[in-house]
């Protein structure tokens, strides 16, 4: 639907006349050949040392737009997410992840078991992939005092948030209230597996123009707060003790208002 095969053919054509590139391979669904019209590419050029990854990194910008020479694009460097990564959208509806790796970097790793190879220099791409095919997923992290300090920030971000609501106000907390799901539930949602029952709840967040029902929902995200916080106590075997006098004084003065 979005040209991901033409995008596809063009990339293949393009890390074969780029010597600096050992290797290159797509991961996700497409390594999976799970793709469908929707999906994005999850591309991974390998580089020999990190000499060739600087050249090719100062010129990431014109590498993506010469992948698709006359389709314009937009990208952006995303190392919030990790380094020596870059992020493509092309004007034909395609989306490109560019993960720049170097070969003694490149430990293997269960989400790289099933890959499409591009190209491949002394068949070390393969290689690769076998040796992913035999790694172990690691194990969610989240250690006691991260949760803590996740822990501390939620309760008063929430707070904020729905005092703001109670009093009619529906611009000034909604900044606030995306701050506060942007820190507090993906670390969450990472730990609990999907089948978990804590986990569904907090993807029902929401907000809207009509303040009183969302100071409702604000009640409803925190008890799915308490429930997930439990739940990753729970999974981790993590030490932590919730201050149950502040949490139940604060939950007071909520069900006050309804």
């Amino acid at each position: 639907m979005f040209e991901q095969d033409r995008v596809l053919v063009r990339l293949q054509q393009r890390v074969m006349s780029e010597a600096d590139i050992v290797a290159c391979f797509l991961s996700g669904s497409y390594g999976r050949r799970q793709n469908d019209p929707y999906s994005d590419m999850d591309v991974a050029l390998v580089f020999a040392d990190e000499a060739a990854r600087e050249r090719a990194w100062r010129q990431r910008r014109e590498f993506v737009q010469s992948v698709m020479q006359y389709v314009p694009a937009k990208s952006f460097d995303a190392v919030h997410v990790r380094p020596y990564f870059h992020i493509a959208l092309y004007s034909n509806g395609t989306k490109a992840d560019y993960r720049y790796e170097l070969q003694a970097e490149l430990q293997p790793n269960p989400w790289d078991r099933d890959i499409r190879i591009l190209k491949d220099r002394d068949g070390w791409a393969e290689q690769y992939q076998a040796a992913s095919g035999r790694a172990l997923l690691p194990q969610p992290r989240l250690t006691a005092a991260e949760l803590t300090a996740l822990d501390e920030r939620f309760w008063i971000m929430l707070w904020d948030t729905y005092r703001l609501l109670r009093r009619g106000d529906a611009d000034k907390p909604f900044t606030i209230y995306l701050e506060l799901l942007h820190f507090s539930l993906p670390p969450l949602l990472h730990v609990l597996p999907p089948e978990d029952p804590a986990r569904a709840p907090l993807l029902r967040a929401q907000f809207n123009p009509d303040t009183k029902a969302t100071a409702v929902h604000l009640a409803n995200l925190l008890q799915a707060y308490l429930n997930a916080r439990t739940a990753v106590v729970q999974r981790l075997h993590l030490d932590f003790t919730p201050d149950t006098r502040f949490e139940t004084a604060v939950q007071n003065l909520i069900k006050s208002k309804f």
